[in-house]
C-alpha cells in the first residue's frame, strides 16, 4: 500500500510501503495501532516489521484501522497516519421465488419471480443487484419454464472482482417470456456489486427472442444465448450461444461494446475442423453433453473443448478437441489439441502454456475403473493426449476430483474430491474441498472445516484477493431427499464454514381463503464450470435436466382446490 488512504478485502494482508507514504521518515522508523474497530485484537505489538519502512498485518475483522508512523530525517522529526479499511468481499447469486396461490374453488394462480444477489464473505448483508424479473399466470408451463431455465443456468454465467473499494462484475444468461405475446427471450445480462435496478451498469448484453408454441407447454429452443466467462481483465466477456440451432463462440465488451462472431464451436464428425451448421449434439443415450465452459488463455485468447463425433446423426463422442481464437473480428481458430483417451468435464490454462483438467483419463484406468482426476496436459496439435502430470490420485471409477477453480496468483487449484455419483440430487456421495499446487509439489490437501460429505458442493472459487474460497451446496436438511440451494463460504486456510444465504419452502395463508406455498431457491454464479441447478459433473454427465439441445419440456402441474 502506498497511499494514506487504503482498502483491501478482510483476509488479506495489510503491507504498508513507508517510503511512499512518507518520504520524509528515513531514520528511527517506529509504526504504532491508533486505533482499531471494536472486538478487533490488531495491537502495536501484533504489527510486523514495526520499526521498518514496510510494516505488516492481517486485519482481523471488517473496520478501518488507523496507523501512525514516525521518526526522522536530517535530525527533523515527523509523523504521518495511514488509514486502511478492510472490507468485505463480494459473493454474486441467483435467486428465484416460486409461490403457489390456492383459492377456495380456484385452481391457483402461479407467480415467479428472479432476481441477482450481491452478498458478502463475512457475512455483509445482501441486495438485489439487478431488475426483479417477475411473472404471474395461470399458464403455470411458461412460468415454470422462466424458472427452471434461469435456475439451471445461473452457473453458467461468471463474476470477475474487483481491487478493493471497485465494484466488482457478473454476467449471467437469463430469460423471459411474454405473457400477452408468448414470445420467449433469451439474454445474456450484467450487473455489479454496487448497482440497482435502472442502473446503466445493469442492463442486457445480447437477446434472441424464439416463438412459443402453446401445445403442451413444450418450449422448443432453437436460439439461445448460454455460458459466459469475463477476460482476465473484466473488460470482455465470451459466450457461446445458439441461433437457429447453429451453435457459435462470441465475445462482447462489459460496457455491450464490440460484439464479435468468432467462430463456429462443434467440430465435425470425426474431428479435425468446426463445423459452421453444428448444433448441440443431439441427445442419446445416458450421455447427453452441453459444452465444457469456456476459458480465457490471456487477455486476447478464448480457449474451448469440442467434442467430437463418428457422424452428425451420432450420440456418443469419440474424442475431443481445444480450439483457440483470437478476441478480433476475422480471427482464424486454431487447433491447439486433439485427445480420444479421456473424458473432460472442465479445464483452464496454465502460466506455463499447459492446461488443467478435470477428466477421466482411459489409459490410466485399472482393471475396468476410470477415475476423474485432475490432469495436465501439454498442449500439442501433432501429439495425442500429452500427459504431463496427474494432480491427484483417484483409483475407481466412483473417485471424482472435479470443479477445478484456479487461484488469482494461478499457482493453486481449489476442487470437491471424494467419491460418489457426482449427481447432487441422489445424497450418494461423500465429497470435500481441497487445494493443491499446479506444479504437483504436494499432494492435494483438506480444506480443514470444509468436510461437506453427503451434502456435496459444487464448483468452488476463490475470492478476497484467494484469501477465501466460496461454492454452492445442497442443504439435504432442508427438504429431504430434494434439498434447497446455499452458497457457502469459508477461508482458503480452513475453519468455519459460512451460508451466506439458503433457499427454504414456506407455506402461508393467503387473502383469498387460500394457502401460498413458495419455494425459494438459490445457485451460485459463475462457480468453476457448466454445472446445472441440481447436478454435478463427473465426466459421464447426464445433463438432460438442463438444455437438452431440441427442447426445454416444461410439465403443466395444475393444482386443484
Amino acid at each position: 500500500m502506498s497511499t494514506t488512504r487504503a482498502k483491501l478485502y478482510l483476509g488479506q494482508t495489510a503491507k504498508v510501503d513507508g517510503a511512499s507514504v512518507a518520504p520524509n521518515i528515513t531514520a528511527n522508523i517506529a509504526w504504532t495501532v491508533l486505533d482499531a474497530p471494536f472486538e478487533s485484537a490488531v495491537k502495536t505489538e501484533t504489527l510486523r516489521d514495526a520499526a521498518s519502512s514496510t510494516p505488516s498485518f492481517e486485519p482481523d475483522v471488517l473496520g478501518t484501522y488507523s496507523l501512525q508512523v514516525s521518526g526522522e530525517n536530517e535530525g527533523v522529526s515527523s509523523s504521518v497516519i495511514v488509514l486502511i479499511e478492510a472490507i468485505d468481499a463480494p459473493v454474486f447469486w441467483r435467486e428465484a421465488l416460486v409461490s403457489v396461490d390456492d383459492f377456495e374453488g380456484d385452481a391457483g394462480t402461479l407467480s415467479t419471480s428472479l432476481a441477482t444477489h450481491v452478498g458478502g464473505v463475512h457475512g455483509t448483508r445482501d441486495r438485489v443487484v439487478d431488475c426483479v424479473v417477475s411473472m404471474d399466470t395461470e399458464d403455470d408451463a411458461q412460468s415454470q419454464m422462466t424458472y427452471e431455465f434461469a435456475m439451471r443456468l445461473a452457473s453458467a454465467g461468471d463474476t470477475w472482482e474487483a481491487p478493493p473499494g471497485m465494484p466488482s462484475r457478473v454476467v449471467f444468461p437469463t430469460l423471459s417470456v411474454d405473457k400477452a405475446t408468448k414470445v420467449a427471450s433469451t439474454a445474456l445480462a450484467v450487473a455489479t456489486s454496487q448497482s440497482s435496478c435502472g442502473a446503466a451498469e445493469a442492463k442486457t448484453l445480447v437477446t434472441v427472442e424464439m416463438p412459443v408454441p402453446s401445445n403442451e407447454g413444450v418450449i422448443p429452443l432453437p436460439n439461445v444465448v448460454y455460458a459466459a466467462r469475463f477476460s482476465p481483465d473484466g473488460n470482455r466477456i465470451a459466450y457461446v450461444h445458439d441461433t437457429n440451432s447453429k451453435t457459435r463462440l462470441a465475445t462482447i465488451g462489459f460496457d455491450g461494446s464490440s460484439n464479435r462472431d468468432l467462430s463456429p464451436f462443434h467440430a465435425v464428425p470425426n474431428g479435425g475442423a468446426l463445423d459452421p451448421s453444428a448444433g448441440i449434439p443431439p441427445l442419446g443415450g445416458d450421455a447427453p453433453r452441453l459444452p465444457v465452459a469456456v476459458r480465457w488463455k490471456d487477455e486476447t485468447h478464448v480457449g474451448w473443448i469440442t467434442f467430437v463425433r463418428t457422424s452428425v446423426e451420432a450420440t456418443d463422442f469419440v474424442g475431443w478437441e481445444l480450439y483457440v481464437a483470437e478476441d478480433r473480428d476475422g480471427s482464424t481458430p486454431e487447433l491447439a489439441m486433439h485427445c480420444s483417451v479421456s473424458m473432460p468435464a472442465s479445464f483452464d490454462f496454465l502460466p506455463d502454456g499447459t492446461i488443467v483438467v478435470a477428466a477421466r483419463h482411459l489409459e490410466l484406468a485399472d482393471a475396468g475403473s476410470v477415475p476423474m482426476n485432475l490432469l495436465v496436459y501439454r498442449p500439442d496439435a501433432t501429439k495425442q493426449c500429452e500427459l504431463v502430470r496427474k494432480l491427484t490420485g483417484g483409483t475407481t471409477t466412483d473417485d471424482i476430483a472435479r470443479d477445478l477453480a484456479l487461484s488469482p496468483d494461478k499457482t493453486q487449484l481449489a476442487f470437491f474430491s471424494g467419491f460418489g455419483s457426482g449427481e447432487v440430487d441422489n445424497g450418494l456421495n461423500s465429497l470435500a474441498l481441497f487445494t493443491v499446487p499446479v506444479d504437483g509439489s504436494r499432494p492435494p490437501a483438506l480444506v480443514p472445516g470444509a468436510e461437506q460429505g453427503a451434502q456435496p458442493g459444487r464448483a468452488p472459487r476463490w475470492v478476497a484477493g484467494g484469501t477465501s474460497l466460496t461454492w454452492g451446496q445442497v442443504n439435504y436438511a432442508s427438504q429431504g431427499a430434494s434439498g434447497f440451494g446455499q452458497v457457502m463460504s469459508i477461508s482458503a486456510r480452513g475453519g468455519t464454514t459460512t451460508a451466506l444465504t439458503t433457499g427454504g419452502l414456506l407455506q402461508v395463508p393467503n387473502d383469498r381463503g387460500g394457502t401460498r406455498t413458495s419455494l425459494r431457491t438459490v445457485s451460485g454464479i459463475g462457480q468453476g464450470c457448466n454445472v446445472s441447478h441440481g447436478t454435478a459433473p463427473t465426466g459421464i454427465v447426464a445433463i438432460g435436466a438442463m438444455l437438452g439441445g431440441a427442447a426445454l419440456v416444461t410439465r403443466r402441474k395444475r393444482r386443484t382446490a
